[in-house]
């Protein structure tokens, strides 16, 4: 983290009139004999430091006693610093934009650490630009979380609408109800990556996010198109596929938003695969959250955890039926063909009408299967 000196020095001051500055807030009125003192610096340039500061309307001097002292201004007094580098860069920006926006060659630049993060979102909000953001589990908020923040109070005040398919995990989750003017798409998250990419207007935005995190800005009109094109297709698709043990527990995690979840065959494969996730965290979440499970099974359950669980109600398949890896789930607008091998993998079709026909298919099930 910057030290006081460092960010003041950031914000135009010199070494020396940070060090006077400093003193000042710290020491309260003080003369030039206590200051050259403290500073170590000669009185001359106490003085003439003084002086400066007094022009950037960071101090201030009176005659006490006949003797010439010096105050601090309150600190509050810096932002009208900052306010002014505002101001003089927003007097340059049309013409500068105007030039950069005209130039139709492809532009590559490479930044490194959060400023890169932060000039991407200052692009966003200075172009007004609607943007997509693919892969990730929002991890910006653990880089610039105050910058990103205030970027989505602007957004929101600018009518920017954002767009995010990230990785169904809980992080990601909880983090997109702290983003305003969005939609969000959910998907696997079996396969992980350190890439996130942007794309907004005529750019292409590739976020590397190690312990330093790298932006790769791209600005190329038909490279983004592509990109826009390609989030476009994804997002509005209605079938998912969910792989591996990470890709399962984010399903079961997505049941947990619905009061109701059906299955057609089910065998304990949950609880059994993953009884410590099931005993720690989803059985009670599913009891917190008045979830229950109705279950038309195969027999094999009787041998798995899921038979103590007090929120599943069973009915069962015949006897005759043979075991079949495949098990449907219903929940919500969704509907999940879920096959439970070695490495498990899921199909998940998101569709009212599709859902509502497998319910009733269900319910017919239900009302025949034997009891338990």
């Amino acid at each position: 983290m910057a030290s006081e000196t460092q960010v003041l020095e950031q914000l135009g001051l010199t070494q020396t009139e940070a060090k006077l500055y400093l003193l000042l807030v710290k020491g309260g009125q003080q003369k030039a004999s206590q200051l050259s003192l403290a500073s170590g610096l000669q009185r001359r340039t106490v003085y003439d430091t003084l002086q400066q500061l007094e022009a950037k309307g960071l101090a201030g001097k009176a005659e006490v006693g006949g003797v010439q002292t010096f105050t601090p201004s309150p600190p509050s007094s810096i932002l009208s610093l900052l306010e002014e580098k505002r101001d003089s860069i927003e007097k340059i920006l049309p013409s500068l934009s105007r030039i950069y926006e005209s130039e139709d060659k492809t532009s590559v630049s490479v930044m490194y650490g959060v400023a890169g993060m932060k000039t991407v979102l200052e692009d966003i909000l200075q172009l007004r630009a609607d943007y997509c953001v693919y892969y990730g589990q929002l991890q910006i908020f653990d880089y610039i979380p105050r910058f990103f923040q205030i970027f989505n109070e602007k957004r929101k005040r600018l009518g920017i609408h954002a767009r995010y398919m990230l990785l169904d995990v809980p992080q990601a989750r909880e983090r997109s109800k702290l983003i305003p003017v969005a939609d969000f798409r959910f998907i696997d998250p079996s396969t992980l990556s350190a890439g996130v990419w942007w794309t907004y207007a005529d750019r292409l935005i590739l976020y590397i996010l190690q312990k330093e995190p790298t932006t790769i800005f791209i600005k190329n009109a038909d490279l983004a198109k592509t990109f826009r094109k390609n989030f476009d297709n994804m997002f509005e698709s209605k079938t998912q596929i969910y792989r591996g043990d990470a890709g399962m527990k984010a399903l079961f995690e997505r049941t947990l938003q619905h009061k109701e979840i059906l299955f057609i065959g089910g065998s304990g494969q949950g609880p059994k695969r993953y009884t410590e996730y099931f005993v720690k965290y989803y059985n009670p979440e599913a009891k917190k959250r008045g979830v229950a499970w109705l279950n038309v099974a195969h027999r094999s359950i009787l041998k798995t955890p899921a038979m103590g669980q007090k929120f599943h109600k069973i009915r069962f398949l015949p006897k005759y039926f043979d075991f079949n890896p495949n098990v449907i789930w219903i929940f919500g607008d969704c509907v999940a063909n879920v096959v439970w091998l070695p490495e498990p993998v899921s199909f998940l079709v998101e569709n009212a009408h599709i859902a509502k026909a497998y319910m009733n298919y269900f319910r017919l099930l239900w009302k025949i299967a034997d009891k338990r």
